[in-house]
């Protein structure tokens, strides 16, 4: 498992990676919303009321194995994952899924920078697909819960939220602008109610087309890119994967 030696070290190539992005890539766009596509048996059975169905509450569950073998959160924190980066052309989330056909979006501001979240920085990876894609995943936990313990003892030093390379806010606006030279993901560690946040105009449900649906356990990352591996892990790498400017690889497997 990373230091938080090692995570520091990751997240300076990771913004190293950032500073030899050009074009398109090399900028931040708006994210109004943060959005999670699945199933939509997923969302009926959380939406369902009684005893067989989750009232509302969409929880949290165990992060797997996908990205970083060493990353310190993989099976010790639980969490839901939100994709935060939109299209280009639109700005808004991307019309395909490779996770299910089913997206519920929600309000970012209001999701991700409440006074008492925090944002952590906790891995930066890519896959062995042939395409150019990077990720990122930040880690938001609420002061004071065990997430946010665990995250001080093994990920080091909380990002500032108005501030740092990957995706802060403008408190002046109240807007969200993400990294466009990485894919960002957000674990966000709390149980959501999907039905207040739907009550106060802070969520809704979308169609997608969809590509295919989550893998178990997740993917490892690619062992072959130097870019986003640390010279004296295990997984360290002789190769670099392909950098190439072709938007179509933009929207890959997380």
């Amino acid at each position: 498992m990373y230091s938080k030696e090692d995570l520091q070290e990751l997240k300076l190539k990771a913004i190293l990676y950032l500073q030899s992005k050009t074009g398109m890539y090399s900028g931040y766009q708006e994210c109004s919303v943060i959005y999670r596509n699945k199933s939509s048996s997923y969302f009926n059975h959380i939406m369902k009321r009684g005893r067989r169905g989750g009232n509302g509450i969409m929880a949290t569950y165990i992060k797997d194995n996908n990205g970083d073998p060493q990353c310190p959160i993989n099976n010790n924190l639980d969490g839901l994952f939100f994709s935060c980066n939109t299209d280009f052309d639109t700005g808004m989330p991307p019309e395909h899924s490779p996770f299910g056909e089913k997206r519920l979006c929600i309000d970012a501001y209001e999701m991700l920078f409440a006074d008492d979240h925090k944002m952590y920085f906790s891995d930066f990876y890519c896959f062995d697909h042939g395409k150019k894609t990077h990720y990122v995943t930040i880690v938001v936990t609420s002061l004071g819960t065990y997430a946010d313990e665990f995250c001080q003892q093994h990920l080091g030093k909380n990002l500032n939220p108005t501030n740092n390379p990957f995706i802060f806010c403008c408190q002046v606006s109240n807007t969200v602008h993400v990294s466009c030279g990485v894919w960002v993901e957000i674990l966000f560690t709390d149980d959501v109610d999907i039905r207040y946040l739907m009550q106060q105009e802070l969520a809704y449900f979308e169609d997608c087309e969809s590509t295919g649906y989550s893998k178990p356990n997740g993917l490892p990352k690619n062992a072959y890119c130097h870019h986003c591996n640390l010279e004296d892990s295990d997984y360290s790498d002789t190769e670099s994967c392909s950098d190439s400017d072709d938007s179509d690889n933009y929207y890959s497997w997380r």
